[in-house]
């Protein structure tokens, strides 16, 4: 045994598991239940000087305090504080437990917010905990610190993920790029108390026979307690393990969402009886914890880098949710810039928007039985009151945003044929950019469009829209600059050929090559100052060039752009078994990779603002696939947009949509968590690289250029090879950084509680701008700015 070890602190909580075990507001009820229950245990205790005063309870997560103190009695939220005070219950400066696609700026808001309400009571919140989440964002890192928080327990799950630093039960220096740093412990995984025997358990657990083998005939469960430990220590000692004290959770049953127990208290003093002088047990809050553990543990090394979540893939199991949720956070932030000027958001609708992210960006997902029953009500339920979230976030802003613009003049009608615009620029970034309004009519033949202020005329196209007919048009902008404009309707124009320059025949196909009209190079390539695409029946897209480099970007095989790609692991035994077996791969060793076939060309529109082509593909899992390219003619932007009809299968899936780029000595980044970084080397060694999600897209740096791609729709980007392999963890050497993107669609790769159907008909959008190079951060500010673009509608 390792007679090093002399403490074990045990930090009882209930791992808050939102929709995971029940219906979500079930969850956060019994919640709520808990704490009033460890009020009520240690209230007792003291009153009748039992054991129970010395019961510690730990509030994992915040979120589940606000909630309580919502529902709360006057007596009640005084008796909390005061046990807060005394340090038997303990509060946790972690909102909730997220996966990457939370807000910063919302979850910044909310951190402050509670470190205010406890300051108000005179209770610091110095510490915080982490349970079952494989990864955080160096944002959200950046939010305990800006928020006072010193302290970060972690307690990492390694299902399909890995705990950092190729060992856990050790602790570091997370130091962000002002040079302040978070102390974090990384634990074990959360029920790490449960497998010892902390509480005791009649059958074993699949968990405890992992750590510690088949078990003894012990006549007692302290006895099974402590050959558990001991067994722990060896492990320990074997491995160098240099400190006095073993740090473990224990929950008040073997699940997800457990009650408090005092049987654990019991436990503890039952064992401190027989073997205390050996090694001690003793119940800590996390703050007490960091002050027990900080300065043993002071000389801890210190990293910088992002601890990338290696259950990001979540995301793209519910790929139509999440698209609702992107455009949910676009216009949360839109009514951020627009209410400056308008003054006209009501709080109540900013709430709920923030509650609903929030809700949405919670690492849950869904059902613990979602794979293996997907046709369980509860199932159902879960998924969607889960999507519920997503589009409660986007109905609260959507309200925000309709009193905006009608405060700052939106009309909020759109018949008439002739009438005024008004245009905001509502980003940082100036230049030329597109303008865009509909007019719900059945038939506008001809426009013209007029700045209100100058009187230029200014060159527009027509097409198509859902209600109506869309205008586009182009104009320079300043910085958060307004503009108005009069559109009014115009005769159609003349339709007739010129029959006497031979470029079209009788038929009305325009395919002779002449410099008088150049409509016939459209089934073959599209082009303008900045970028050129060639394509061709057979064999794809041929070309993506850039003309500000003088480099041709298109890189060949699976890594095409433009070019999707469907990968299918077929299911041999299960559904739970086939998928359990992948381990941290996202696929079976037996899969296979189909990549889409060109299988016609159309032209949708070649007009004066853009010119749009639909590239129609053959790919296997899919009723329909087709990537539809807009490329504007005077500005260095296109934007693509991917049609899919996705059908249904119990295989393991994943479509992919290839964003790699021969860009010259290019470096790669990303922002997530608003934080820039480099994929594979800006990350705290040990941590996943295989997949990233990111918050607007990813940067190209080149010599000349830099390429700006913007995903809307899809947060999530693989990198990993496009076959089964051996997984790597993160070296932070430079050649991480030149692996091909993809753009990961969807999948369903999870057994347990992300969602198995893909099936469903959409568009995900993408952007992509070709700039001179810059500096990453102006390029980066431009990308999210480019999420916004002019914002424009009909006034009076």
């Amino acid at each position: 045994m390792n007679r090093k070890i002399k403490d074990i602190y045990v930090v009882h909580h209930s791992h808050t598991d939102i929709g995971y075990t029940d219906l979500q507001e079930r969850v956060v009820y019994t919640h709520i239940d808990y704490i009033r229950s460890a009020i009520d245990i240690i209230k007792k205790g003291y009153e009748n000087n039992t054991g129970d005063k010395n019961f510690k309870w730990n509030c994992e997560t915040y979120f589940c305090v606000e909630k309580f103190l919502e529902e709360a009695t006057e007596q009640e939220k005084s008796d909390f504080y005061d046990l807060v005070k005394k340090g038997n219950i303990g509060i946790s400066g972690t909102y909730l437990n997220f996966n990457d696609l939370v807000d910063k700026a919302v979850l910044n808001k909310r951190t402050k917010e509670m470190v205010s309400i406890f300051e108000a009571q005179n209770i610091p919140v110095k510490a915080a905990m982490n349970a079952d989440i494989n990864g955080i964002s160096m944002g959200a890192r950046d939010v305990f610190i800006d928020n006072g928080i010193e302290f970060l327990f972690t307690n990492i799950h390694t299902h399909h993920g890995m705990y950092p630093l190729y060992h856990n039960q050790t602790p570091y220096f997370w130091e962000n790029e002002q040079g302040k740093k978070l102390l974090v412990f990384s634990g074990e995984h959360y029920n790490l108390g449960n497998a010892l025997g902390i509480v005791y358990n009649k059958n074993i657990n699949f968990m405890t026979q992992n750590y510690f083998g088949k078990q003894n005939a012990f006549d007692s469960h302290i006895e099974t307690l402590k050959f558990n430990v001991d067994k722990c220590f060896e492990q320990y000692l074997e491995y160098n393990y240099p400190y006095s004290f073993l740090v473990t959770s224990v929950s008040g049953v073997f699940s997800d969402n457990a009650p408090p127990n005092t049987n654990i208290l019991r436990t503890i003093e039952a064992f401190n009886e027989t073997y205390g002088e050996e090694v001690t047990m003793h119940m800590v809050t996390v703050e007490e914890l960091y002050h027990l553990i900080k300065e043993e543990i002071k000389d801890a090394p210190t990293y910088k880098g992002d601890l990338n979540d290696w259950w990001a893939n979540g995301v793209g199991s519910t790929p139509y949710a999440v698209k609702h949720y992107k455009e949910a956070q676009r216009m949360y932030h839109l009514c951020e810039r627009l209410n400056k000027k308008a003054n006209a958001a009501k709080d109540c609708f900013t709430r709920e928007a923030e509650d609903n992210l929030m809700l949405y960006a919670e690492h849950t997902w869904g059902h613990s039985s979602t794979i293996t029953n997907p046709y369980d009500t509860m199932v159902q339920n879960l998924d969607i009151r889960n999507t519920s979230y997503a589009s409660k976030a986007h109905e609260s802003a959507a309200k925000n945003l309709n009193r905006i613009q009608h405060k700052l003049g939106d009309k909020l009608r759109y018949y008439d044929l002739d009438g005024k615009i008004k245009a905001f620029n509502a980003g940082s970034q100036e230049g030329k950019m597109p303008v865009e309004f509909y007019v719900e009519t059945m038939r506008l033949p001809g426009v013209k469009i007029t700045n209100a202020k100058t009187g230029e005329v200014i060159p527009a196209q027509l097409s198509a829209h859902p209600r109506g007919v869309l205008v586009s048009f182009l104009d320079n902008f300043a910085a958060h600059e307004e503009k108005e404009y009069t559109y009014e309707q115009q005769p159609e124009a003349d339709t007739t050929f010129n029959t006497r320059i031979a470029y079209v025949g009788a038929e009305r196909i325009r395919d002779i090559v002449t410099d008088y009209d150049n409509t016939y190079t459209l089934k073959y390539g599209i082009e303008n100052d900045f970028m050129r695409i060639s394509y061709e029946i057979g064999k794809g897209v041929t070309s993506f060039f850039n003309k500000l480099e003088n480099k041709e970007m298109l890189k060949d095989g699976y890594a095409k752009f433009f070019t999707p790609i469907y990968e299918n692991t077929e299911i041999r035994t299960d559904v739970y078994e086939e998928r359990r077996v992948i381990g941290r791969n996202i696929r079976g060793i037996h899969a296979k990779q189909y990549q889409a076939e060109l299988s016609d060309i159309k032209v949708i529109e070649n007009g004066s603002v853009f010119t749009m082509i639909e590239l129609v593909y053959n790919l296997e899992g899919t009723y329909h696939s087709s990537v539809v390219i807009k490329l504007y003619r005077e500005i260095p932007k296109l934007e693509f947009k991917y049609k899919l009809a996705k059908t249904l299968s119990e295989d393991i899936e994943s479509i992919f949509m290839p964003l790699s780029l021969d860009m010259n000595s290019s470096e790669l980044f990303i922002n997530k968590g608003d934080t820039i970084m480099r994929p594979g080397i800006d990350q705290i060694p040990g941590t996943c690289m295989e997949y990233y999600t990111v918050d607007n897209g990813v940067i190209y740096t080149g010599k000349e250029s830099n390429v700006l791609i913007q995903c809307k729709d899809v947060p999530l980007i693989y990198m990993g090879e496009m076959k089964h392999h051996p997984i790597v963890l993160c070296d932070n050497k430079p050649e991480n950084n030149k692996r091909d993107v993809y753009s990961w669609v969807m999948n369903n790769t999870w057994e347990t509680n992300f969602k198995m159907d893909l099936s469903g008909f959409t568009e995900y959008c993408y952007t992509v701008d070709i700039i001179k190079a810059t500096n990453i951060n102006n390029s980066f500010e431009t990308l999210k700015d480019n999420a916004f673009g002019v914002v424009t509608f009909i006034t009076e």
